[in-house]
């Protein structure tokens, strides 16, 4: 199928070709914690990856609004100037919102264990914070590469990161009886992303075109993005990675655990396909936009790209997933893949909007973005508080989170469409 797909898509187009690269190198990335997974959840135990699942989750969730999404802007301004300064600023913004959560994990971490119902992770919230700037600056790197046309850059980073990541998780698992090596190699990976982005830009330039008036200037100019898409982004990422919070608060870490491996599954395909695209089709779409007014071609032929990419992808899973997860990672394991079956066609239709998801912010209509993600956000706390007071088992709740939530996003893919069409 991929082979097809190469081939029949090969050379076609600037779209294509920049998304092949990208495709090519996050294919790389991911095979290497694919190959190594099975070899990972022989060296942690379920409850291991729960407390992993833990802190990975508020880093997420954290992370995602670390640099007040002044990253989206990155590929707007014409000037190069205009962009290093706009840089620079979420960079500042990523630095100062870590250093807040490390001062407030200090006088909250206790409560917060309390509320996820674990004493182990009261230790690793400490480390939140490093791993929140990692993930920020990585991002505004990424994008930065992207307005830059740089995709070969993005996709050598996202080898070295997965390969540093994967590689010291296993190193310290094999020695650690504990889940120090899953979050150690975690934030690692990050620095080492970061370390591999930075590598062709020209640090000298860019520290000498900085300063305090264009910042300013740059903040003023994209101020809709923390005043509507930060909110709407932490929303979503709340939505997405609040679940393994609230297994673990409502149920057990075992259960965050199995959880865990179901979610690093099913979410493989969305880093693999739906990040390349994204990257690829934002500066598609932004250059629709100042072309033709609209990105409706961008659009439809990027969701074409998915839907063909995604459907047998996920079906094969559905049909075989207690058996593969219990084959290739251990009996033990076979729970995970009942979870994953329940959960994958939210992962499927999550998959198909991320990457277009994008549009909002190159049409600047942040604010649809905000209402639509509070409402995401809402419906899930709803499911969560509707299984707290039924005390429905677990995978009761799973199987009505996801349904609740596949059928809202694809309202999200009409509302996207009419904006890429410029009707909305």
């Amino acid at each position: 199928m991929l082979k097809y797909l190469f081939n029949k898509y090969k050379n076609r187009s600037d779209f294509t070709n920049n998304f092949l690269i990208l495709f090519r190198g996050t294919l790389i990335a991911q095979l290497i914690p694919v190959l190594l997974t099975p070899r990972l959840t022989r060296v942690y135990t379920p409850a291991d990856f729960g407390v992993f699942e833990l802190f990975l989750s508020v880093s997420l969730i954290l992370g995602a609004v670390a640099n007040g999404r002044y990253e989206l802007a990155l590929v707007l301004p014409d000037k190069k100037e205009d962009a290093w300064n706009l840089l620079g600023l979420g960079f500042i913004v990523s630095f100062a919102f870590s250093l807040l959560l490390f001062i407030l994990m200090g006088f909250f971490a206790d409560k917060v264990a309390v509320w996820l119902n674990n004493a182990d992770i009261k230790f690793w919230l400490f480390f939140v914070p490093l791993a929140v700037l990692m993930q920020g600056w990585f991002g505004l790197l990424r994008y930065y590469n992207t307005r830059q046309k740089d995709f070969k850059n993005i996709s050598g980073a996202n080898i070295s990161r997965s390969t540093s990541r994967t590689g010291l998780q296993l190193l310290i698992g094999i020695t650690v009886n504990s889940p120090a090596g899953l979050i150690i190699g975690q934030i690692a990976g990050s620095f080492t992303g970061v370390v591999m982005l930075l590598r062709k830009m020209d640090i000298k330039a860019f520290f000498r075109h900085l300063n305090k008036h264009d910042i300013k200037q740059q903040a003023k100019r994209y101020k809709r993005f923390p005043m509507f898409t930060m909110p709407s982004t932490l929303a979503n990422s709340a939505s997405v990675n609040l679940t393994g919070i609230l297994i673990s608060a409502m149920y057990s870490i075992a259960s965050v655990g199995f959880y865990s491996l179901a979610n690093r599954v099913l979410g493989m395909p969305g880093t693999l396909i739906g990040k390349s695209l994204s990257n690829v089709y934002h500066k598609e779409a932004v250059d629709h936009r100042k072309k033709h007014g609209h990105a409706k071609i961008a659009f439809k032929s990027t969701l074409k790209k998915l839907l063909l990419i995604a459907f047998p992808l996920f079906l094969l899973i559905f049909l075989f997933a207690e058996d593969i997860f219990a084959v290739v990672f251990g009996e033990e394991w076979r729970v995970a893949g009942k979870y994953a079956r329940i959960l994958i066609p939210l992962f499927f239709i999550r998959l198909i909007v991320a990457p277009v998801s994008v549009t909002l912010s190159v049409f600047e209509r942040q604010h649809i973005s905000l209402f639509w993600q509070l409402g995401l956000l809402f419906l899930s706390l709803t499911v969560f508080t509707i299984a707290w007071i039924v005390s429905w088992p677990v995978e009761t709740f799973l199987i009505c989170f996801a349904s609740v939530l596949f059928f809202y996003y694809i309202i999200f893919i009409f509302i996207l469409w009419k904006v890429a069409s410029n009707k909305l």
